[in-house]
């Protein structure tokens, strides 16, 4: 009877020993490893993106300029014209560290934040913002469930001041995410209460956890897209750079790679996600809009942590594939809409580093997919990253404009110039 108890209590014995172990007695600090950095930058795993202590290793190494690019799963598409793969083939001044999965929008990326605050002031960022993003109802739930963690809850906690991004954060992770251990700290914040003494000391046992285990997971790894993507796409890239050159192997790769579709779209991801679904797609996206949506506040909130940072940042507005729009029955006027505003809710502030695609989806092998960038348009949007990072220019001047917070901003429809809140 011993030994069957054992049997089943027994690991949960040892991993309770093996927990407490790391909690206390791991070592927390920083070794730079470029090639683990390398591989880091480019694993798009959920790990990597919850992960702390890989991204703060990353972006304070002075050896390699790592400079975040936010987005969501375009990341993935990784061909030869990837802002990665161009990166490593030319040895630019800068590595992309990428940081985006599917299902993640502004709000993930604003706690994201928590984590690299003191990494992004007076840096540079790019944030490819898709208009698909701002649906009615906003993020996903369950994508933001997925990707949010321990460390970004405590650090965010730890640095509210109860200001109205604070409050208006705390109220959208309750309504995303209402069932955690933090959602008593979270209703105080959403209300503009402080936090008790306990509350305060909760969190900094929980940071000092977090931290741990932390780093202790980040030394394994079991995606290398560094070694297994980028380095043969890199092998098969001329050596001299050329845009000239790009511009062909990109054209010639988006013809060999959609064949089988009148779209324009990669053979692989047409047979797996649309051949079989067409009767239902076409005309399934006629009453879809991005004009009135919560992602405009959630927006706001990434705005005002650069503005806080002065972290200058390169917004890339991709396209949606025009055949595909046309077939979905997609409005492209609302879609030009969405955009004008987007772009008003930057400009207006002082964040007018923006490389605008969206007019772009009708250009041959610009998007590899229905909504997703890939040979000519990564090259197109290289060239404007690659400017952007390269080139010197004069700090950003940001005017933050609290009115993007309001309801009445995410559900307006008029021409942005003229909004009156």
């Amino acid at each position: 009877m011993l030994k069957r108890i054992w049997l089943i209590f027994g690991p949960v014995f040892w991993g309770l020993i093996l927990a407490v172990a790391i909690i206390f007695f791991y070592p927390v600090k920083i070794d730079h490893s470029q090639l683990s950095e390398l591989v880091d930058a480019t694993s798009l795993t959920k790990d990597n993106f919850k992960s702390g202590d890989k991204k703060v290793r990353a972006l304070s190494d002075p050896t390699l300029h790592f400079v975040p690019f936010f987005g969501s799963s375009e990341w993935s598409r990784m061909d030869k014209m990837h802002p990665s793969v161009l990166a490593e083939a030319y040895q630019r001044s800068y590595r992309p560290y990428l940081l985006g999965q599917r299902g993640s929008a502004s709000l993930t990326h604003y706690f994201g934040i928590q984590q690299i605050n003191s990494q992004l002031k007076d840096r540079q960022a790019v944030y490819l913002i898709s208009p698909q993003w701002f649906v009615r109802k906003g993020a996903n739930a369950s994508a933001f469930q997925n990707y949010v963690s321990t460390g970004q809850i405590v650090d965010f906690l730890q640095q509210q001041t109860g200001s109205p991004y604070d409050r208006y954060a705390a109220k959208r992770f309750l309504r995303l995410n209402p069932d955690t251990i933090f959602t008593k700290m979270m209703e105080k914040v959403a209300k503009g209460k402080t936090l008790s003494s306990s509350d305060k000391e909760n969190l900094v046992l929980q940071a000092k956890i977090f931290e741990k285990v932390d780093v202790f997971f980040s030394q394994f790894r079991f995606v290398n897209h560094q070694e297994n993507i980028i380095l043969p796409q890199v092998e098969q890239l001329p050596r001299k750079f050329s845009y000239e050159e790009l511009e062909k192997i990109a054209t010639q790769d988006g013809q060999y790679s959609s064949t089988n579709n009148s779209f324009g779209i990669e053979d692989e991801f047409y047979n797996k996600r649309i051949k079989n679904q067409l009767n239902y797609i076409e005309g399934s996206q006629k009453n879809f809009t991005y004009v009135q949506s919560p992602e405009y506040n959630d927006l706001q909130l990434v705005l005002n942590v650069m503005a806080k940072n002065h972290t200058d940042v390169l917004f890339v507005i991709p396209p949606v594939n025009s055949k595909w729009a046309a077939f979905t029955g997609l409005d492209l006027e609302m879609y030009e809409k969405s955009v004008a505003k987007i772009k008003y809710q930057l400009q207006s502030q002082g964040f007018d580093n923006i490389a605008d695609f969206s007019k772009d989806g009708d250009k041959p092998y610009f998007m590899q997919d229905t909504i997703h960038m890939g040979w000519n348009g990564w090259l197109a949007m290289d060239k404007s990253v690659n400017d952007f990072i390269s080139q010197e220019r004069p700090a950003p001047t940001y005017r933050i404009n609290d009115t993007f917070l309001t309801k009445e901003w995410a559900r307006y429809e008029g021409d942005p110039s003229q909004f009156q809140p």
